[in-house]
């Protein structure tokens, strides 16, 4: 039977892609909950984890926005290794050198909230039937106009779903961390 897997509220799944996408390190939490030892995530692609219920629109904003060097939010569900599955709320980042190049991608996830799952769960099950009956340009379309509907961008309708997240970045996570009493 396949079940949902769930991180605890403090634990942190983290991953970086190099510039193509390819896993160069995975915490052990992100190895745990996909069920991989580390060294099998290495070097593969990250869509190894990639759930078919996921529309390839989405992945396609998040490129589009990390490869401009902007940083991007977003609600994943991920497959691990045994079938099952994981949501959690990603936080995409870009890594540069000294020379402000960018070098790798980081993501770092935290388990999602459940309302936030239970609303873009419906979203995105439309949105696959959309691309799989038309294409990912004809999915976009109807979640523009789904956004503009609700007078949001992606970004603000993401922030919308996880505001009551204990931390919003993991900027925070960590203040929180090391400055608790």
């Amino acid at each position: 039977m396949i079940q949902e897997k769930r991180c605890s509220r403090q634990e942190v799944i983290v991953s970086r892609t190099d510039l193509e996408g390819k896993i160069i390190y995975c915490n052990p939490t992100f190895s745990k909950i996909n069920g991989f030892k580390d060294a099998e995530m290495i070097h593969q692609h990250h869509s190894i984890v990639r759930h078919p219920d996921m529309p390839k629109t989405i992945f396609r904003i998040i490129w589009s926005i990390i490869e401009q060097g902007l940083p991007i939010q977003a609600i994943i569900k991920n497959k691990t290794h045994d079938g099952h599955y994981y949501w959690t709320v990603v936080d995409f980042k870009v890594q540069r050198d000294r020379d402000d190049k960018v070098i790798s991608y980081i993501a770092y996830g935290k388990q999602a909230p459940d309302h936030a799952i239970k609303a873009i769960e419906t979203l995105y099950k439309t949105m696959l039937l959309i691309e799989k009956e038309h294409d990912i340009d004809t999915s976009l379309e109807f979640l523009n106009a789904f956004l503009a509907n609700k007078e949001l961008s992606y970004s603000q309708y993401l922030k919308e779903l996880t505001k009551h997240r204990k931390f919003r970045c993991f900027c925070n996570f960590i203040k929180h961390s090391i400055f608790r009493n």
